[in-house]
């Protein structure tokens, strides 16, 4: 079938926009997490790394004044443990209204080494949301836009292929990847998913833990990534991968050799944004933020 295919289904997700003068800028807390590994500098070379300690500071602009900085980040709500740089930021994220992070987007950007290509980033996780930011030439000028967004639907079943069809899907991605696979042994996509993280994306995994996996499953060790049982005393069974909020690829098909070689498998593709929001807060209850 070749691309074609692809770019087609891809192409619906950028959808056709038509500016809103007033509009509420209403950014789902799964755009926010996505925006989490920017502002911590976590995720790709062009935003600014920043410490515990300039995270405090970063976030007393925004209405936490009563925030220290003392031998660890303020522990949060009742816990007795200090959080890491990742659970501070997503925590304080959630806390904002409109104006405070619109303001703190319009900082981080400026803080970036790559302005064009951090508006770039920062539209492309929005968008969703019906929200797009734009600057002048110099930059120096900017302003919030409310789009519309075309969000018909693209659905693909796969009975054949599959191994290429999530390949093709993991190539995609320019933000998040974020994977549910009972079993992972197949190194074809493994190295897919490590090219993307070479790129810079923020990447998570989660596996079964058992001992196919721990055999002959893929060498998980440069990712992010957890294996974990069943929550309800049986196996963890999922088989699904989330990419940039926007799509979802599950089906019967695990990440195997087997899968793709013997079994009868099937993928299902859809650019369903609320499917692919649902999937983001089920990976989020089996892998919580650390």
């Amino acid at each position: 079938m070749g691309n074609l295919w692809w770019n087609q289904f891809l192409g619906v997700n950028l959808g056709a926009e038509n500016n809103i003068t007033n509009f509420n800028m209403a950014i789902t807390n799964v755009s926010k997490e996505n925006l989490c590994p920017l502002i911590t500098g976590d995720q790709g070379n062009i935003w600014k790394y920043r410490k515990g300690k300039e995270l405090v500071t970063l976030f007393q602009k925004y209405g936490f004044r009563d925030d220290v900085y003392n031998d660890g980040l303020p522990q949060l709500n009742s816990s007795t443990s200090k959080p890491s740089r990742t659970q501070y930021t997503k925590d304080r994220l959630f806390q904002l209204n409109d104006g405070q992070l619109r303001a703190l987007i319009i900082e981080i950007i400026h803080d970036s080494t790559d302005t064009d290509k951090a508006i770039e980033e920062i539209n492309y996780i929005l968008q969703q949301d019906g929200v797009k930011l734009i600057c002048g030439d110099n930059h120096e000028e900017a302003k919030w836009e409310g789009v519309i967004v075309d969000r018909q639907i693209q659905n693909l079943a796969s009975f054949q292929e599959n191994e290429k069809k999530v390949i093709d899907a993991i190539k995609s991605a320019r933000v998040s990847i974020l994977v549910a696979m009972a079993w992972f042994t197949n190194s074809i996509i493994k190295e897919a998913l490590e090219q993307k993280r070479l790129e810079g994306l923020r990447i998570e995994i989660v596996v079964f833990k058992d001992g196919v996996n721990a055999t002959c499953g893929v060498d998980l060790s440069s990712f992010d990534h957890k294996e974990i049982r069943g929550t309800r005393g049986g196996i963890m069974h999922n088989k699904f991968c989330v990419i940039d909020t926007q799509l979802v690829i599950t089906g019967s098909y695990n990440w195997s050799a087997n899968a793709e070689y013997r079994n009868d498998e099937n993928v299902f593709i859809t650019s369903d944004h609320e499917s692919a929001v649902d999937y983001s807060i089920e990976f989020r209850k089996l892998k919580p933020l650390l």
